[in-house]
């Protein structure tokens, strides 16, 4: 909040966009990193899943959907509070529904973000091997979303992690969900009356 103030922030110019673009992705990296302690505590669960499975206790469904029913209302605080304490301090469009679709938006990409990095602590199976297939995971994500690297920079034979980077659809739905908002409509309403 205090690099992306409402008072510095104007909603004027291409390169005004361009700071509310990178508040919005600096805001989709946090909510991502969030879900990076997920590695941590599934490889500590997983000597106990595996030797209940093996014993033929529970299968792995009955584990893993329980977990993620209870991730659901950390989702809903964590994405909640950072759109709460973020959204109007910035001054992104003041309207409810777009306040709203934001909370959404961010809430599906912390989900994203738990499943991936439970994902990778399973295949990792080693905290060490999970942490560096994560960080890997992540730059590969961070990368091909779009923001840092943009699509016609992406090289022939690599756009394909473009279009399967869940953080290139998330950047896409909040930058459209902030763009059509009427803080920013004036500018085109401007330009056809110039026009004329």
């Amino acid at each position: 909040m205090s690099v992306f103030c409402r008072a510095t922030l104007h909603h004027d110019t291409v390169d005004d966009g361009g700071l509310y673009l990178g508040e919005l992705y600096f805001s989709m990296v946090i909510i991502l990193f969030n879900g990076f302690t997920e590695v941590s505590m599934l490889v500590a669960k997983l000597p106990i899943l595996y030797k209940h499975r093996d014993l033929h206790f529970y299968p792995s469904w009955a584990y893993t959907i329980p977990s993620w029913f209870l991730s659901i209302p950390t989702s809903l605080i964590e994405s909640g509070f950072w759109v709460a304490v973020t959204y109007y301090v910035v001054g992104f469009d003041p309207n409810i529904t777009r306040f709203l679709r934001q909370f959404v938006l961010f809430f599906f990409l912390h989900q994203m973000s738990l499943g991936l990095f439970r994902l990778i602590g399973s295949l990792g199976r080693n905290m060490i091997v999970a942490n560096t297939f994560g960080s890997f995971a992540m730059l590969i994500i961070m990368a091909l979303g779009g923001y840092i690297i943009s699509r016609d920079r992406i090289p022939p034979w690599w756009i394909w992690g473009f279009w399967i980077s869940p953080l290139m659809y998330a950047q896409d739905a909040a930058s459209v969900n902030e763009f059509l908002g009427h803080s920013w409509d004036k500018h085109r309403s401007e330009d056809t009356e110039c026009r004329k």
